[in-house]
């Protein structure tokens, strides 16, 4: 008889592990990965965010007004 292929990291609150990402539905393979649902590409936590936007006063261009 063949060994059982031992799980990946459940998650300790719910018990569940996740198998693919939850941004690009790849499967996951690292068990830090598995715990938070995302790959290493698409986690949240990992990617910058972009940057707020901001109204700046400024003056129109000459010969574009009407």
């Amino acid at each position: 008889m063949r060994d059982q292929q031992p799980t990946l990291i459940d998650d300790p609150a719910t018990g569940y592990r996740h198998r693919y990402c939850r941004r690009c539905g790849r499967e996951l393979t690292a068990p830090e990965s598995r715990l938070v649902g995302f790959g290493p590409d698409c986690d949240p936590a990992r990617r910058p965010q972009a940057a707020a936007p901001h109204e700046v006063e400024q003056d129109t261009i000459p010969g574009t007004e009407g």
